[in-house]
């Protein structure tokens, strides 16, 4: 382990300074896209207003790393001002998410965007502390792992059912 691992979990922005991938790394650009994107975008998406925007950003944490493509990745933890957890990674290739709710969700329509009776083996979830691989939704609909595909927009619009038919409905 490296001292830089040691110092987890540390706030997203200073986490990314302080591991800038090396220019000689092909998918060096993958890196910052991913940590801008959950910074900005699912910040913005799961925020009802500009203060609870800045509260959300400032509590993106990196829990963990994990190599993909010879970069050193993030795995995210975002946590709201209800408790509800998010644990996420992007291998370049698709997005695992944990999630912990107090919501029930069993009536939530996510539009087919993962498999809700599928179980993800924590080895899929590379990097995520052991205690943050869940079963199935299908199984715990308030606590579960879940796999989106590759591209971004897979995770904007989980995150904005998520935050357009449970967040702002209560």
């Amino acid at each position: 382990m490296t001292a830089k691992a040691n110092q987890l979990p540390q706030p997203l922005q200073e986490w990314a300074n302080t591991n800038k991938p090396s220019e000689t790394l092909i998918y060096k650009d993958g890196y910052w896209e991913q940590i801008i994107f959950v910074r900005d975008k699912v910040a913005g998406i799961l925020a009802k207003d500009y203060e609870e925007y800045k509260i959300i950003t400032q509590n993106i944490k990196v829990i963990s790393t994990h190599y993909s493509k010879s970069v050193n990745l993030p795995v995210f933890q975002v946590e709201l001002p209800d408790g509800t957890l998010f644990i996420m990674r992007y291998n370049f290739y698709d997005w695992k998410v944990s999630v912990v709710t107090q919501y029930d969700l069993k009536d939530v329509d996510f539009l087919g965007l993962f498999k809700p009776n599928k179980t993800i083996n924590s080895v899929y979830c590379e990097g995520f502390p052991n205690k943050y691989v869940f079963k199935s939704f299908s199984e715990n609909n308030r606590l579960f792992t879940i796999e989106l595909g590759p591209e971004y927009h897979y995770l904007f619009m989980f995150f904005w059912i998520f935050s357009h038919k449970v967040l702002k409905n209560k």
